[in-house]
């Protein structure tokens, strides 16, 4: 328990006695108010900041939106409530509303509570994300609520994370971070390694429902075909990739997977040799991670295998759970690496990045090849647009 539990503890005792004493039937309005504004100031928010850079004051922009429309919620169902109340008189009846209403108060300010924390969760606010995703109080709310608006709580928490990644765990999961020695930066002078970065690509779009742009990396791993992630390309009708040497070519989505994050695009006469995929990385083999953080140059960063392992977590639009055969990284992971390539000093593909940690800032992580298989090949075959859903 840490100091957020106490606290929500406290605010959920003053809650109760508040309850109790305006009762159940101005607690059952008020409680609708409060879930109904916070949900709504979370769907509202979105559209209200999607707008402005992001930036941590935007991020808390929005979850002061969430408040203000929860409280505001609040203030019109117990008003509603009150005027009803009033026509109780009899004294067993007080009782029962009294005792309900505690209860009810409760509930509605845990489910207020769990909004705003599903989306700190997962942000990297520093300190203020680590003491949410460990709040024994959210992970038992999180516990028994039912999925229900997740797409809208997704769009929420993209506001309030400026970040481009998508959850890879549930928000109040434990993530193990295995310990490793920190990779030697003489394994960037590889000239294995430096070849395979010819063939590392920059991938950008426009997502017209998200009304933003979208951009990341990927790796041409066959002939006039290239990998990356599908959060890269979710909702993107007309993607494009971009050498090394600046020159750009339009491509097609051909294969998307928004359960293991996996996208294939067809990009007809890429003049880029493939890089080819390996299975059998093991921990403490070390690499590269290369690719186009922040949609800047082309860089290569030292990596080293912490561990492998299968990471329970939602898919990239938080609509249901997935297991992925994942690497965790001790390398430095940042938005617009997703879809690029783990590469060994062979001068081969064994993972491919999708999400960096919010609770470590040395610890990113990779889809392995042995995961990735079955869409690559699938993928070589394919020549079809395919749909690449919604935003992610």
């Amino acid at each position: 328990m840490n100091v957020l539990d106490i606290v929500l503890i406290l605010v959920a005792i003053g809650y109760a006695v508040a309850g109790f004493r305006q009762g159940f039937v101005t607690g059952v309005l008020g409680m609708a108010g409060l879930i109904g504004g916070g949900i709504a100031g979370a769907a509202l928010a979105p559209a209200i900041l999607n707008q402005f850079v992001p930036s941590v004051t935007v991020s808390l922009a929005a979850l002061g939106v969430v408040l203000v429309g929860a409280l505001l919620g609040q203030a019109l169902g117990a008003a509603v409530g009150n005027a009803l109340r009033s026509h109780l008189t009899w004294a067993p009846v007080h009782a029962v509303d009294a005792t309900a209403g505690a209860a009810l108060s409760v509930v509605a300010m845990l489910v207020v509570a769990w909004i705003l924390g599903s989306a700190v969760a997962n942000a990297q606010l520093g300190n203020v994300s680590r003491t949410v995703r460990s709040s024994q109080v959210l992970a038992t709310v999180n516990s028994i609520m039912p999925r229900f608006g997740e797409q809208a709580l997704q769009a929420f928490s993209r506001v309030v994370d400026p970040g481009l990644f998508p959850r890879y765990l549930e928000p109040f999961a434990t993530e193990r971070i295995a310990p490793a020695q920190p990779p030697t930066s003489g394994v960037l002078a590889d000239p294995d390694i430096e070849r395979a970065g010819r063939s590392v690509v920059r991938v950008t779009g426009v997502s017209l429902q998200c009304s933003r742009s979208l951009e990341g990396s990927g790796v041409v791993y066959a002939r006039d075909r290239v990998m990356t992630n599908a959060h890269v390309v979710a909702g993107v009708s007309d993607p494009q990739v971009q050498g090394r040497d600046g020159r750009t070519y339009d491509a097609e989505v051909v294969r998307y997977d928004p359960d293991e994050d996996v996208a294939i695009l067809a990009v007809p006469d890429l003049p880029l040799e493939p890089v080819p995929l390996q299975q059998g990385a093991e921990p403490g083999d070390e690499g590269a991670v290369l690719g186009y953080p922040g949609n800047g140059p082309f860089t290569a960063g030292a990596a080293r295998v912490r561990a492998e392992q299968r990471l329970r977590g939602p898919d990239i639009y938080g609509d249901r759970q997935v297991v992925r055969e994942v690497f965790s990284l001790y390398a430095t992971v940042r938005p617009g690496n997703s879809g690029g390539p783990l590469v060994s000093p062979e001068g081969t593909v064994t993972g491919l990045v999708f999400a960096a940690s919010v609770e470590d800032g040395q610890t990113g992580y990779a889809l392995t090849a042995d995961e990735v298989l079955d869409e690559a090949r699938a993928g070589i075959g394919a020549s079809e647009p395919v749909s690449t859903g919604g935003c992610a």
